[in-house]
Formats: structure tokens, C-alpha cells, sequence
């Protein structure tokens, strides 16, 4: 590509603009210093960019004397909003994504089985949020496979979907995108997190009724090739298995370390009308510490091949298990240090998801919106 004057205008404008999201509130000055760009052409992309209302002058800083006091800037956080779907196996959550990167849930409905009656509902949702706000983005994380190309869903084996085209099935007059979740967790983390400032490798781990596992590489998001990298739910862990798969192989880490398996194996019984509802009420139960020791174990054991694997720097889990406390996640980082590589899990930190109320992978949504528009800055 030839990098002529107005296209490198354009790049530079977009990279203000990501340097104004992950270092604000901050000065021109610092802009200049960060970017190596002159401080007259910082000032004048930073003119635009509030002309555009995608930045806001929110104050300043500095010494009264001698010289001026630096004046912030931040983003403007209703700039752009988001419809943003945390796709789950039984339930899906929805909700409005800010331009900061947060949201505010809205709310969320029985996922249908059929991918047809789940984009329908999509669309119902999209034309009601329309009424009122104005929506740049759709963005949805999925419990699978997706290849970001084609907005296409490969395989969601826990929601049987097998190449299912969003677009052909949701048409809408913004753009769409869609990631898989522990993908979409990543995002979050990376931008929202303190101890993710400066890392480069990572891995998330979402544990539900399936296990999927999001992969940051030398500081970016590692996809593959054919949009399947961090499936690591489904790594074989029982060579001797007969259990069949969704996936359709044998033996997968899922089996052992998804909320279905606590379930499976609780003596009890348990209220609820989905995996997610039963494991919320097995969390209650007094008698649950042995199943879910056994569970921590169960993750621990996946946790100590990726870490083999890949030599992350930090491992979140989060999903259903993120608050689950501290004797779960310091079962998980015995287990691991026992039998990982010495030096793999030397400096190894494992906790669990900084997202609570909201899931990482509806924030991760949000955040994967605003990469979006971002990109897109002319």
C-alpha cells in the first residue's frame, strides 16, 4: 500500500484517538511525546476529532506558574453506541456499549435453538433500542467459532450452529460483528485491567456450560488462520473416553472442567431450568466444596498444558467460576505449579475475571465495537 499524505492524515488521526481511549484522560503534550507527531499537528487531528465529537476537553493540569496548565482530553463516552448480545447456550444478556468501552445491561431472553428464531429476536431488540438512541454497531459474542471475514459462525458446538452466515440471517442497515466469547474477554481485560497494561501473553478462560479459551500473543489477539485458535475445551485430556463430543471427538477438557460436569457429579439435587441457573444453586449449597474442589483440580489439569503450551505471563478465568474465592483459585494455583514446567509457571499469575454483574464478553463486545470505530475514523 503507498502511504500518501492524506492517507497517513487519516492513520494518525485514528492512532490519537486510540491513544486518547487507553491513556486518558491525557494532555497534547503527551500525545506528541507518544506519537512523535509536532505539537501543531497534534492540535490540529485533536480539533477535528472534537469537531467529530469523538473527544472532549474535560479540564486541566500542571503548575499555576510558570507556563500553562496542560488542558485533558477524553473520549466523549456517548459518542457511538452499541447493541451489544453475550450469546450464551441457554440464556442470552444484552445492552447498550459506550465509546469508554463500558456498558449498561438491558436484558435478556431464553437463546432459541434455531439460529433463524435467535436473529429474529436480535433484529426485534435492534428496532426497539432504534427508537430512541442511535446505534453505530451490533456486536455479539458467540460460544464458538467465528470467522470474522465472512461474519460467518462455523461451529457453536453446545448451540449445534454450524455455518451460520449473521449477515444473511440479520440485515441491517449498520455494521455487524461478531467474535467468540473468551476472544471478546481478552478485549475486555486488556483494555479495562491494570495488571494487563503491559502484557503480552495472556489467555482467558471461560468456563459455562462448554470451556473456550481466548489467546493474547505478543499483545494481540491470536485467531489462526481459519478463526479456531483457542479452542482448548476441546483438547483431548482422557485418551480412554467414550463420551462423544459435540465437537465430535473424545474425551475433551470440557467434559471435566464446564459447570455441566459439577452438576453431573453433585450428589444433591438442584433447582433450575438450565446449567447455569442449577450451578448458580449448587454455589449456594453448603455441601458443594467437594465437587467444586474437584472441579478446580479439573481446570487446573487444562490450565497446566496451555501454560506448557503457550508460557502466558497471566491466566483469568472467568464465566461461572470467577467468584468462586479464594480457596478455588488457590486449588487451581497448587495444581498448576505442581505439575506445570518449573519456569513456565515461575511468574505465572492466575486470577479470576475483574467482570462481575456485566459479563467479559458482553465488555469484550463493547470493546470489540469500538476497535471497530475506530478503525473505521476517516
Amino acid at each position: 500500500m503507498k502511504y500518501n499524505s492524506p492517507w497517513i492524515k487519516v492513520l494518525n488521526k485514528r492512532n490519537i484517538l486510540k491513544i486518547v481511549h487507553e491513556n486518558r484522560p491525557v494532555s497534547r503534550s503527551e500525545i506528541s511525546e507518544i506519537t512523535g507527531l509536532t505539537p501543531s499537528s497534534v492540535t490540529r487531528i485533536t480539533k477535528e476529532l472534537i469537531e467529530e465529537g469523538f473527544v472532549q476537553e474535560i479540564g486541566s493540569e500542571g503548575k499555576n506558574s510558570p507556563g500553562r496548565r496542560r488542558i485533558l482530553l477524553d473520549i466523549k463516552n456517548e459518542a457511538f453506541l452499541s447493541l451489544v448480545f453475550d450469546v450464551g447456550v441457554n440464556v442470552t444478556t444484552y445492552g447498550l456499549g459506550y465509546f469508554d468501552g463500558t456498558v449498561s445491561l438491558g436484558g435478556s431472553f431464553e437463546t432459541p435453538r434455531a439460529p433463524e428464531k435467535f436473529f429474529m429476536k436480535v433484529r426485534e431488540i435492534f428496532e426497539k433500542y432504534s427508537l430512541d438512541n442511535k446505534i453505530s454497531r451490533v456486536s455479539l459474542s458467540v460460544p464458538g467459532m467465528v470467522n470474522m471475514e465472512e461474519n460467518r459462525i462455523l461451529m457453536a458446538p453446545n448451540l449445534g450452529w454450524h455455518d451460520v452466515s449473521i449477515n444473511e440471517l440479520l440485515q441491517l442497515d449498520v455494521p455487524i460483528l461478531a467474535d467468540n466469547e473468551a476472544n471478546l474477554s481478552v478485549l475486555a481485560e486488556k483494555y479495562h485491567s491494570a495488571d494487563m497494561k503491559d502484557v503480552k501473553e495472556a489467555v482467558f478462560i471461560v468456563v459455562r456450560e462448554g470451556v473456550g479459551t481466548g489467546v493474547l500473543i505478543d499483545g494481540k489477539l491470536y485467531r489462526g488462520p481459519t478463526y479456531t485458535a483457542g479452542e482448548a475445551g476441546h483438547m483431548t485430556v482422557d485418551m480412554h473416553s467414550n463420551r462423544r463430543c459435540h465437537c465430535s471427538n473424545k474425551g475433551c477438557w470440557e467434559f471435566y472442567a464446564s459447570i455441566n460436569w459439577a452438576i453431573e457429579h453433585y450428589e444433591g439435587k438442584l433447582d433450575g431450568k438450565n446449567a447455569i441457573e442449577k450451578f448458580a444453586a449448587l454455589k449456594k449449597r453448603e455441601d458443594s466444596r467437594k465437587v467444586l474442589e474437584k472441579l478446580a483440580q479439573n481446570i487446573a489439569i487444562g490450565i497446566v498444558n496451555i501454560v506448557n503450551i503457550l508460557n502466558p505471563e497471566i491466566v483469568i478465568l472467568g464465566g461461572e467460576v470467577q467468584d468462586l474465592g479464594e480457596y478455588f483459585y488457590r486449588i487451581i494455583q497448587e495444581e498448576v505449579k505442581r505439575r506445570a514446567l518449573k519456569d513456565a509457571a515461575k511468574q505465572l499469575k492466575i486470577r479470576p475475571s475483574i467482570f462481575g454483574t456485566i459479563s467479559s464478553n458482553l465488555v469484550g463486545a463493547a470493546v470489540l465495537a469500538v476497535e471497530n470505530i475506530i478503525e473505521n475514523v476517516k
